[in-house]
Protein backbone atom coordinates (compact mmCIF):
# COMPACT_ATOMS: atom_id res chain seq x y z
CA UNK A 1 0.00 0.00 0.00
CA UNK A 2 3.11 2.24 0.91
CA UNK A 3 4.74 1.58 -2.16
CA UNK A 4 1.77 2.06 -4.46
CA UNK A 5 1.35 5.63 -2.83
CA UNK A 6 4.97 6.34 -3.20
CA UNK A 7 4.38 5.49 -6.93
CA UNK A 8 1.04 8.08 -7.23
CA UNK A 9 3.10 10.72 -5.35
CA UNK A 10 6.12 10.38 -7.85
CA UNK A 11 3.49 10.37 -10.69
CA UNK A 12 1.75 13.53 -10.07
CA UNK A 13 5.29 15.16 -9.44
CA UNK A 14 6.48 14.03 -12.49
CA UNK A 15 3.24 15.40 -13.95
CA UNK A 16 4.11 18.86 -12.31
CA UNK A 17 7.34 19.33 -13.67
CA UNK A 18 6.32 18.22 -17.27
CA UNK A 19 3.46 20.98 -17.24
CA UNK A 20 5.73 23.32 -16.10
CA UNK A 21 8.39 22.72 -18.88
CA UNK A 22 5.55 22.81 -21.91
CA UNK A 23 4.52 26.02 -20.50
CA UNK A 24 5.25 28.51 -23.42
CA UNK A 25 6.85 31.76 -23.27
CA UNK A 26 4.90 34.57 -23.67
CA UNK A 27 5.05 36.04 -27.47
CA UNK A 28 6.71 39.56 -27.88
CA UNK A 29 5.19 41.94 -30.97
CA UNK A 30 7.28 44.32 -33.13
CA UNK A 31 6.39 47.00 -35.33
CA UNK A 32 8.14 49.01 -38.07
CA UNK A 33 9.11 52.42 -37.37
CA UNK A 34 8.92 55.37 -39.65
CA UNK A 35 11.49 58.10 -40.31
CA UNK A 36 11.42 61.33 -38.03
CA UNK A 37 10.45 64.48 -39.37
CA UNK A 38 13.33 66.97 -39.86
CA UNK A 39 12.94 70.29 -37.73
CA UNK A 40 13.20 72.36 -40.42
CA UNK A 41 10.39 70.54 -42.88
CA UNK A 42 8.60 72.19 -45.00
CA UNK A 43 4.98 72.56 -44.09
CA UNK A 44 2.35 71.02 -46.65
CA UNK A 45 0.89 73.00 -49.40
CA UNK A 46 -2.36 74.36 -49.24
CA UNK A 47 -4.60 74.53 -51.95
CA UNK A 48 -4.59 71.47 -54.91
CA UNK A 49 -1.58 69.79 -54.41
CA UNK A 50 -0.35 66.61 -56.49
CA UNK A 51 -1.24 62.93 -55.20
CA UNK A 52 1.04 60.33 -55.05
CA UNK A 53 -0.25 57.02 -54.49
CA UNK A 54 1.82 54.10 -52.92
CA UNK A 55 1.41 50.29 -53.72
CA UNK A 56 0.37 47.88 -54.14
CA UNK A 57 3.66 46.59 -52.06
CA UNK A 58 4.44 42.95 -52.43
CA UNK A 59 6.69 41.06 -50.26
CA UNK A 60 8.17 36.81 -50.85
CA UNK A 61 5.76 34.35 -49.32
CA UNK A 62 8.75 33.41 -47.03
CA UNK A 63 7.85 36.86 -44.96
CA UNK A 64 4.43 36.82 -45.50
CA UNK A 65 3.93 35.39 -42.04
CA UNK A 66 2.78 36.64 -38.66
CA UNK A 67 6.91 35.94 -37.08
CA UNK A 68 9.71 37.41 -37.86
CA UNK A 69 12.05 35.58 -39.81
CA UNK A 70 16.10 35.65 -39.89
CA UNK A 71 18.75 33.96 -41.37
CA UNK A 72 21.54 31.29 -39.43
CA UNK A 73 24.32 32.56 -41.25
CA UNK A 74 24.23 30.02 -44.21
CA UNK A 75 21.00 28.76 -45.90
CA UNK A 76 18.58 28.13 -43.08
CA UNK A 77 16.02 29.70 -42.24
CA UNK A 78 14.74 30.59 -38.77
CA UNK A 79 11.03 31.54 -38.05
CA UNK A 80 10.55 33.01 -34.21
CA UNK A 81 7.70 31.59 -32.40
CA UNK A 82 7.80 34.15 -30.09
CA UNK A 83 8.97 37.33 -31.76
CA UNK A 84 6.09 38.25 -34.28
CA UNK A 85 4.63 41.11 -35.77
CA UNK A 86 2.12 43.19 -34.11
CA UNK A 87 0.36 43.01 -38.05
CA UNK A 88 0.88 41.86 -41.57
CA UNK A 89 4.27 42.29 -42.33
CA UNK A 90 3.40 43.23 -45.58
CA UNK A 91 0.58 45.69 -44.48
CA UNK A 92 3.25 47.30 -41.92
CA UNK A 93 5.84 47.36 -44.93
CA UNK A 94 3.46 49.45 -46.86
CA UNK A 95 2.40 51.43 -44.01
CA UNK A 96 6.27 52.51 -43.16
CA UNK A 97 6.67 53.26 -46.82
CA UNK A 98 3.71 55.49 -47.41
CA UNK A 99 4.42 57.97 -44.58
CA UNK A 100 8.23 57.59 -45.00
CA UNK A 101 7.32 59.63 -48.45
CA UNK A 102 4.95 61.64 -46.61
CA UNK A 103 7.60 63.39 -44.34
CA UNK A 104 10.40 63.30 -47.59
CA UNK A 105 7.79 64.93 -49.67
CA UNK A 106 5.88 67.68 -47.71
CA UNK A 107 4.29 69.33 -50.60
CA UNK A 108 2.43 66.11 -51.72
CA UNK A 109 -0.30 64.49 -50.77
CA UNK A 110 0.83 60.51 -50.40
CA UNK A 111 -2.11 57.54 -50.14
CA UNK A 112 -1.69 54.08 -49.48
CA UNK A 113 -3.12 51.20 -52.21
CA UNK A 114 -5.96 50.62 -52.32
CA UNK A 115 -7.11 54.36 -52.87
CA UNK A 116 -10.68 54.38 -53.86
CA UNK A 117 -12.53 55.53 -57.25
CA UNK A 118 -12.35 58.93 -56.12
CA UNK A 119 -8.50 59.66 -55.81
CA UNK A 120 -7.02 60.94 -58.83
CA UNK A 121 -3.44 60.36 -58.86
CA UNK A 122 -0.83 61.94 -60.20
CA UNK A 123 1.50 59.17 -59.67
CA UNK A 124 1.87 55.55 -58.86
CA UNK A 125 4.80 54.30 -56.88
CA UNK A 126 5.12 50.14 -57.34
CA UNK A 127 7.33 48.11 -54.96
CA UNK A 128 8.44 44.77 -55.18
CA UNK A 129 10.28 43.46 -52.38
CA UNK A 130 12.69 41.06 -53.23
CA UNK A 131 14.50 40.25 -49.87
CA UNK A 132 14.46 41.47 -46.38
CA UNK A 133 16.04 39.75 -43.97
CA UNK A 134 19.47 39.19 -42.32
CA UNK A 135 21.28 37.56 -39.16
CA UNK A 136 20.34 38.73 -35.85
CA UNK A 137 23.57 40.99 -34.47
CA UNK A 138 25.20 40.96 -38.34
CA UNK A 139 23.33 42.62 -41.25
CA UNK A 140 19.86 42.91 -42.54
CA UNK A 141 19.76 42.88 -46.81
CA UNK A 142 16.95 45.09 -48.42
CA UNK A 143 16.33 44.14 -52.42
CA UNK A 144 13.64 45.50 -53.82
CA UNK A 145 12.58 46.47 -57.72
CA UNK A 146 10.54 49.67 -57.83
CA UNK A 147 8.66 51.62 -60.29
CA UNK A 148 6.85 55.40 -60.68
CA UNK A 149 4.01 55.81 -63.26
CA UNK A 150 1.63 58.15 -64.15
CA UNK A 151 -1.54 58.38 -66.35
CA UNK A 152 -3.60 56.37 -63.89
CA UNK A 153 -0.73 53.78 -63.61
CA UNK A 154 -0.68 53.15 -67.05
CA UNK A 155 2.68 54.69 -68.33
CA UNK A 156 6.20 53.86 -66.41
CA UNK A 157 8.55 56.44 -66.92
CA UNK A 158 10.93 54.58 -64.26
CA UNK A 159 11.92 51.69 -63.17
CA UNK A 160 15.04 51.17 -60.31
CA UNK A 161 16.38 48.32 -58.34
CA UNK A 162 17.48 49.41 -54.45
CA UNK A 163 20.49 47.02 -52.56
CA UNK A 164 20.62 47.78 -49.17
CA UNK A 165 22.14 46.52 -46.30
CA UNK A 166 22.11 48.17 -42.60
CA UNK A 167 24.05 46.75 -39.65
CA UNK A 168 22.06 45.33 -36.60
CA UNK A 169 23.46 46.66 -33.89
CA UNK A 170 22.24 44.13 -30.93
CA UNK A 171 21.57 40.43 -30.64
CA UNK A 172 18.07 40.63 -30.13
CA UNK A 173 14.98 40.79 -32.30
CA UNK A 174 14.23 44.70 -31.27
CA UNK A 175 17.48 45.51 -32.56
CA UNK A 176 16.78 43.46 -35.61
CA UNK A 177 13.39 45.12 -36.14
CA UNK A 178 14.90 48.59 -35.94
CA UNK A 179 17.56 47.69 -38.37
CA UNK A 180 14.65 46.88 -40.55
CA UNK A 181 13.35 50.06 -40.11
CA UNK A 182 16.42 52.01 -41.41
CA UNK A 183 16.99 50.13 -44.41
CA UNK A 184 13.11 51.15 -45.63
CA UNK A 185 14.15 54.65 -44.40
CA UNK A 186 16.72 54.22 -46.88
CA UNK A 187 14.99 53.13 -49.64
CA UNK A 188 12.33 55.70 -48.81
CA UNK A 189 14.69 58.17 -49.10
CA UNK A 190 15.58 56.54 -52.76
CA UNK A 191 12.49 56.58 -53.91
CA UNK A 192 11.33 59.83 -53.23
CA UNK A 193 14.42 61.59 -54.60
CA UNK A 194 13.70 59.66 -58.05
CA UNK A 195 10.11 61.50 -57.62
CA UNK A 196 10.94 64.48 -57.11
CA UNK A 197 12.72 64.29 -60.46
CA UNK A 198 11.19 60.89 -62.30
CA UNK A 199 12.39 61.52 -65.55
CA UNK A 200 16.53 62.56 -65.05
Amino acid sequence: MKKGMNILILLFISTLIMAGCTTSQPARFYTLNTISKPDNASSAAVGKVEIIGVGPVSIPDSLDRPQIVTLSGGNEVIIAEFDRWSGSCRDEIARVITENLSVLLPLQRVVSYAWGRRVSLNSQITVDILRLDGVLGKTVILKANWAILEESGTKTILVRRSDISEPVNGGDYASFVAALSRALGTLSREIAAAAQSPKK
